[in-house]
């Protein structure tokens, strides 16, 4: 006889994972930023540095909304329609030409997430060459692993996912500057 898990328990487990996910990720960019970029681009720092003047509520407060809306905007609303048009334009693809316009489809929703970071990052200074490069390759390899549990686990999990992957930047940046 097959046991099933109590429905509070799982209700409770996707957003752990989900969470702890997204900060194992946010932990390697934040690795990344410091250990391999900000050598190299020193104003790569300077938004986790703007992060630490602020107070921890506050940034609790930024995560909370950062998460919710850009999940919502980006990977429920532009990958789902991205998707979709896509799928109608390729009438009767297999399960194989779905999960590649998926893939598309997720592909571009996290360039779009991508460049909507610039301008938090234009308000702590000037954007070089090695900068744009660094917001737009980090946060679309955010948005696409946002994108994948999005298109996995749903919007919630992606929330959940990006919230976590906040908490590392937001919360845990600052202590490593």
């Amino acid at each position: 006889m097959k046991s099933e898990a109590p429905h509070g328990v799982v209700r409770l487990v996707l957003p752990a994972v989900s969470m702890g996910l997204g900060l194992v990720v946010g932990l390697l960019l934040l690795g990344v930023i410091r250990l391999v970029i900000e050598p190299a681009v020193p104003a790569a720092g300077a938004r986790i540095a703007a992060a630490a003047a602020l107070p921890v509520w506050r940034r609790i407060v930024i995560i909370y909304v950062a998460a919710v809306s850009e999940e919502v905007l980006f990977r429920l609303l532009l990958l789902s329609l991205v998707a979709g048009l896509a799928t109608r334009l390729v009438r009767g693809a297999d399960e194989v030409q779905n999960r590649r316009l998926a893939w598309v489809a997720n592909g571009f929703s996290a360039f779009a997430f991508a460049a909507a970071h610039f301008p938090p990052w234009r308000a702590v200074g000037p954007m070089s060459p090695g900068l744009t490069l660094m917001v737009l390759t980090l946060n679309g390899l955010g948005g696409v692993v946002f994108g994948y549990i999005f298109i996995r686990r749903g919007i919630l999990a992606a929330i959940w996912a990006h919230a976590g992957a906040d908490c590392a930047i937001q919360l845990i940046g600052p202590f490593t500057g």
